[in-house]
């Protein structure tokens, strides 16, 4: 908090002093632009808006590449699509990369790791894509995963909350019960749903993802409260001791979280 302070009075100062000397400079084309730059910083709706450009495109891979290590023979076509996707990926995140990293939105401005957060994300998708042009349909998933996790912790890290980080939290508990529940049973379980209800909350504190958008707000949250309802759903289910039930629910939970995640990006 008292870091955030500073950096919240040392912007205001920098931006107060360079006021000043703006003012004394002749007026140049080329230093009122250089004046735009730094007392009109980018906001942070487009920063994110650039972002979701990129992740669009890994999302939209990320589906090929579940499918493909599910499948039992090569698809050679659902790889192509996915590596179309994963390339145009690049393209956006390096434009993203070229216009942010040394000019952040105000919101990262005391962020030392921001450029170093950019480049290791451009990485995680280098990654992706060396795996699964060689036929690594998990391995490249398995990036995949690691990227989001970047996301997350960028904006969990400057005190940024966004309703999709937070379902990434909720859908990786909601994987692991499902795993839990099948390797280690019932009783084992059914300690996550403390955790599992708590993460289901956060989401619903998070503000809409579209708030300018009626439509979308509205069609992200009914898919939230139909996710929502299954979790209570599967609380009963639990109470009751209903292992049948139980198993039927978290079966369905992934792609209903999946669902909300969508609309989410």
């Amino acid at each position: 908090m008292l870091k955030a302070f500073y950096c919240s009075l040392r912007l205001s100062g920098m931006l107060g002093v360079i006021g000043v000397v703006l003012l004394s400079l002749p007026l140049v084309h080329s230093n009122a632009v250089e004046a735009e730059k730094i007392t009109s910083p980018i906001p942070l709706k487009t920063f994110d808006e650039d972002v979701a450009q990129s992740r669009r495109q890994m999302r939209a891979y990320c589906a090929i590449a579940q499918e493909l290590m599910i499948d039992k023979a090569p698809d050679p076509a659902k790889q192509e699509a996915a590596v179309k996707y994963l390339k145009e990926a690049q393209v956006l995140w390096g434009a993203v990369r070229q216009k942010y990293q040394d000019n952040p939105p105000v919101e990262y401005s005391c962020d030392t790791k921001f450029k170093a957060r950019l480049a290791e994300i451009s990485e995680a998708i280098d990654d992706m894509l060396f795996h699964l042009e060689a036929g690594r349909a998990k391995r490249s998933f398995q990036a995949c995963g690691f990227a989001c996790g970047l996301f997350v912790s960028m904006h969990e890290e400057n005190g940024l909350v966004y309703a999709l980080d937070r379902l990434f939290h909720l859908r990786k508990v909601i994987k692991s019960a499902g795993e839990v529940n099948k390797n280690a049973g019932f009783s084992s379980m059914e300690k996550m749903l403390p955790d599992l209800l708590q993460k289901r909350d956060s989401v619903f504190i998070a503000p809409c993802p579209w708030p300018d958008d009626a439509k979308k707000c509205q069609e992200y949250v009914t898919a939230l409260k139909n996710l929502s309802a299954e979790l209570d759903n599967l609380a009963l289910a639990i109470n009751k001791g209903d292992n049948k039930e139980t198993s039927e629910i978290l079966n369905g939970l992934l792609d209903l979280c999946n669902t909300v995640y969508g609309l989410a990006l």
